[in-house]
């Protein structure tokens, strides 16, 4: 009974953590539900660092099969599971990140394997530049919701806003499409760090790991 009360209290911390920096409007009815938001950063953070070990020229490129199956379901399906738990809370901004990101990683995957079992033709490398540009730009307009957040969410943002336009410009260019493989590991990085020290703090009920509250809101 004392453990069931403390797991309890643990979800309402994390509960009201979460919702304290990235949402202005926590649904008052599920106050009491923990976050998903660890579950949707390590799994972001993980297929990140997966997929970009590939760019980066790490690993092999028959590895894609397992990227992306993988990603498919880690990347895709847990993170809009992830992001739709955060709209239930109320947390729109949490919401939309997890199910965005989701939704490219699914199709990203469908993607892919359509490339190999169907007979469609490969994208226009234009096409593709100006795919990842469009996502860059969403990306920045997330980090600029990240403001008021803390610094460990600013910098996800902004590394994964540096990753996509980098992609995009590597297009064109090989050794730009290399050197933003290694910008994405650093991004999946500090994802999977921040899931971590959310949970780690929630545990401690401190700020055990560092993830830099913002004291001065920006809006």
């Amino acid at each position: 009974e004392q453990l069931a009360v403390w797991l309890k209290s643990c979800g309402v911390r994390a509960a009201r953590r979460f919702s304290g920096t990235m949402s202005k409007a926590p649904n008052p009815h599920v106050m009491n539900t923990t976050t998903a938001g660890p579950i949707g950063l390590m799994a972001f953070g993980i297929t990140t660092i997966l997929l970009n070990f590939l760019n980066a020229e790490l690993i092999e490129t028959p590895s894609i099969t397992l990227i992306i199956c993988y990603g498919m379901f880690h990347g895709g399906m847990i993170q809009i599971l992830a992001g739709m738990w955060e709209v239930y809370r109320g947390n729109i901004f949490g919401g939309n990140a997890f199910t965005s990101y989701g939704g490219f990683w699914m199709g990203f995957a469908l993607f892919e394997i359509l490339m190999v079992i169907s007979p469609l033709n490969p994208p226009a490398k234009d096409g593709k530049a100006v795919w990842l540009a469009v996502w860059g730009v969403f990306t920045l307009l997330n980090f600029i919701g990240t403001l008021n957040a803390n610094r460990v969410v600013q910098f996800v943002f902004a590394s994964l806003t540096t990753l996509f336009f980098m992609l995009a410009i590597g297009v064109h260019s090989h050794g730009m499409h290399v050197a933003a493989g290694y910008v994405g590991i650093i991004c999946g990085s500090s994802a999977m760090y921040l899931g971590w020290a959310e949970v780690m703090n929630e545990l401690a009920g401190r700020e055990l790991l560092y993830i830099g509250p913002v004291k001065n809101k920006v809006f």
